[in-house]
């Protein structure tokens, strides 16, 4: 139960903290609202999707924590749906509403970690 709870703080924490950093940007976290600047400071600086790693992190400890096998078989499905189908989409809309800020963004800063 301890590392099912420090690996869901971790992944509190860098939600919270990707939050904030869009907040000081001036741009909504909401998926369904436009996006209005580049996040790239902060925790963007070493992940370019810190809130799905957060969300990664939390899925894992709950898995963890409740001793769930369905769950932890889960979870690569889960990451490789969100990989493939939501962050691939966000990257394309990114790229088309920032240009070459994006793509210079996205060369030197990893997905995942």
């Amino acid at each position: 139960m301890g590392i099912g709870l420090a690996l869901g703080m971790c992944g509190a924490a860098l939600i919270a903290t990707a939050l904030g950093r869009f907040g000081r940007a001036g741009t909504p976290a909401e998926p369904w609202r436009p996006t209005t600047a580049l996040a790239t400071g902060g925790v963007y600086r070493l992940t370019r999707n810190p809130m799905y790693l957060g969300m990664a992190f939390l899925l894992f400890a709950l898995a963890v924590g409740f001793d769930s096998l369905g769950t932890l078989l889960l979870f690569p499905v889960v990451v490789l749906v969100v990989d493939r189908f939501v962050i691939s989409r966000e990257e394309l809309y990114l790229s088309g509403q920032f240009g070459a800020p994006y793509d210079a963004y996205r060369l030197k800063v990893r997905r995942w970690l």
